[in-house]
């Protein structure tokens, strides 16, 4: 099971995320490494999801549907 944070608010996508079997937690309540941040707004770069240092995805949601974003997990995860 991957564990996610996600930026309150995206409840569509938080409940997405849950039935392709991630635990998703709210970003403002998340004390622990996660496999992968979703977001979504404007950071350094423009691209779509890029990895921090260690395993760590980012995947910027703005203008995605639950499942595109599930998809970018997949794919940076395969």
């Amino acid at each position: 099971m991957r564990l996610v944070s996600i930026e309150t608010g995206l409840d569509d996508i938080k409940a997405h995320l849950n039935t392709c079997g991630c635990e998703v937690i709210d970003m403002a309540d998340c004390v622990r490494p996660v496999q992968a941040v979703i977001f979504s707004g404007l950071v350094a770069s423009s691209a779509t999801s890029s990895r921090l240092a260690g395993s760590t995805v980012l995947v910027n949601a703005a203008g995605k549907t639950p499942q595109q974003v599930a998809d970018t997990l997949n794919e940076q995860f395969c």
